[in-house]
């Protein structure tokens, strides 16, 4: 057992070594990285051990939010500690599906406060303007010379076009198509700048949860994430407007007929983690976002940073509202010492 425990942790080491930062380019993990994080998986696995009272390495993702789960009820435990330890094992779960073949998406709902400074890799609101600026120059309409593209659908999306822009019909063609922005991208961001949506939400919105006229997204009980209520969200002007113009875009494409998903990814599947990531990545290469240095920044960054933002400036009972938290006290941990407000007071103090 020891000898196979050596030998699997030699694979392990070795693919963080050489592809842990990024698979795709081959860029490894740097020293002090990858002797971190060979400390806090060794942990992983002991408490493994101990839990299936057997050696194996057998981690999977139930077992893995197991380990986060009681991790994060442990007393003493900062959450620091806790959101490393996501880390590692998120890097684990990429080398297991790189090497061994498996689509395993682990991406739990830890929430945890940021009393012990800036460790949560959270989107402060500096980012947000510049994201949703990102969002709006990010993809145009479905390509006029698509080879999916029917000719009904071409001649919906030309008479949207022409009702955009105001001009007759006749005069819209491919250089018109490649020139007009898509709403999908801004759309899905200022909403998820309004509400904090979860990826399992974004996969889940449909239609129906939009509700232009009371400037609202009403999410369904049966919906909730990991609650058993429906959740009315306030959405600002400028969310609503977007949003009517991405409906009425929606309207003309094929892959949205019969289909009520709000958005859907170009592979015409309903959005993830990992597909929310990707697509948070490219905003972030796309356009000039600021974001937390040395910081591994995913959807649930802007989670973060608009209940930190909602927590702090508008208070913790609107938050938990807009936030869909099931306990207030899960949003009070959101409260912390922001600059922003020191700033201000200390400003007015005297």
């Amino acid at each position: 057992m020891l000898g196979d425990y050596e030998d699997f942790k030699e694979e392990v080491l070795t693919w963080f070594a050489n592809y842990g930062k990024n698979p795709e380019k081959g860029d490894g993990l740097a020293d002090s990285t990858l002797q971190s994080t060979h400390y806090k998986l060794e942990t992983v696995f002991r408490w493994l051990w101990d839990y299936e009272e057997e050696y194996t390495t057998d981690l999977t993702p139930a077992k893995a939010e197991r380990f986060i789960h009681l991790l994060n009820m442990s007393d003493g435990m900062i959450d620091s500690s806790v959101l490393h330890h996501v880390k590692v094992i998120k890097r684990f779960f990429k080398y297991h599906n790189h090497v061994h073949g498996t689509d395993w998406e682990w991406d739990p709902d830890v929430e945890l406060s940021q009393a012990n400074g800036d460790e949560r890799d959270f989107l402060h609101r500096a980012a947000f303007r510049s994201l949703y600026k990102a969002a709006l120059d990010f993809d145009s309409v479905k390509s006029y010379h698509s080879s999916s593209m029917t000719p009904e659908e071409r001649d919906r999306i030309k008479t949207y076009l022409a009702q955009s822009e105001g001009v007759p019909k006749e005069k819209i063609g491919a250089e018109e198509f490649k020139n007009a922005n898509s709403w999908k991208t801004p759309s899905l961001i200022a909403v998820t700048l309004d509400t904090g949506l979860r990826p399992i939400e974004v996969g889940r919105a449909t239609v129906d949860w939009v509700n232009l006229e009371s400037h609202e997204l009403n999410i369904p009980k049966e919906e909730s994430t990991k609650n058993t209520e429906y959740w009315n969200c306030t959405l600002k002007n400028r969310t609503v407007k977007v949003l009517r113009r991405w409906l009425d875009e929606r309207a003309t494409y094929d892959k949205y007929q019969d289909r009520d998903e709000l958005w859907l990814t170009k592979k015409a599947t309903p959005y993830s983690s990992k597909s929310c990531n990707y697509l948070l990545n490219r905003l972030i290469e796309a356009g000039n976002v600021p974001i937390p240095e040395h910081k591994d920044v995913t959807w649930y960054s802007i989670r973060h940073g608009v209940a930190t933002h909602w927590a702090n400036h508008i208070g913790p009972h609107h938050a938990k509202e807009q936030l869909r938290h099931k306990s207030v006290t899960t949003t009070m941990k959101y409260l912390h010492s922001d600059p922003e407000m020191r700033s201000t007071a200390v400003e007015q103090i005297w």
